[in-house]
């Protein structure tokens, strides 16, 4: 009703007035000015409102929302020690007899406690006889040697003995032999096969 009385005005304005309502009804206006959800304290709500094309919706987030940041993986455990080795004197045991399957045979010619930490420098002990066989114990860290020698007074060496935490027999002859501790374990070198080693 409005629009037919003022289309019957013949001004400039009139008309304006005529074409700008005409354009605002238009559906592409209308698809412009539909209405939109807004976000209030975190629940969607329909509003009255009109918003337009390019209008913003501000979203409040409810205030008991925290964040939390990754916690770093926890730095892998160190491996563990190893066990010590069980406490185990440094002793050489010689028999009379000939090294049998297990144990030595004959009967015990001496049997020589050292006390610990051992001699740094070699000691020579003789025997009160011919040795055939013989057990040398101590633990690997003590680092005991024993040189075995065929005369008396460590004289024609015939072979070395290692002291181990176990018991091993060690056959040979020998009436005299020379004790060093302490001894550092050494890599041996690589075997030197001249023309025979293989080229990369």
């Amino acid at each position: 009703m409005l629009i037919t009385t003022i289309m019957h005005i013949p001004t400039t304005s009139s008309l304006f007035l005529v074409v700008l309502g005409a354009l605002y009804l238009t559906p592409a206006c209308a698809q412009r000015r539909k209405m939109q959800p807004v976000m209030v304290d975190g629940a969607v709500q329909e509003s009255e409102a009109d918003l337009g094309e390019n209008a913003m919706i501000e979203s409040i987030l409810p205030s008991n929302i925290t964040t939390t940041q990754p916690t770093a993986a926890p730095a892998a455990a160190a491996p563990p020690a190893p066990p010590p080795e069980p406490y185990t004197p440094i002793n050489a045991l010689l028999f009379s007899g000939s090294p049998g399957p297990k144990n030595c045979r004959g009967h015990v010619i001496m049997n020589l406690a050292v006390p610990k930490p051992g001699p740094a420098t070699p000691q020579c002990y003789n025997t009160p006889g011919v040795v055939s066989c013989a057990n040398f114990m101590a633990n690997k860290d003590d680092g005991c040697e024993a040189r075995l020698f065929a005369e008396p007074d460590c004289k024609m060496f015939v072979n070395l003995a290692v002291f181990i935490p176990e018991k091993r027999t060690m056959g040979g002859v020998y009436r005299s032999m020379e004790i060093t501790c302490g001894v550092e374990s050494v890599e041996p070198a690589p075997l030197n096969l001249g023309a025979l080693q293989v080229q990369h």
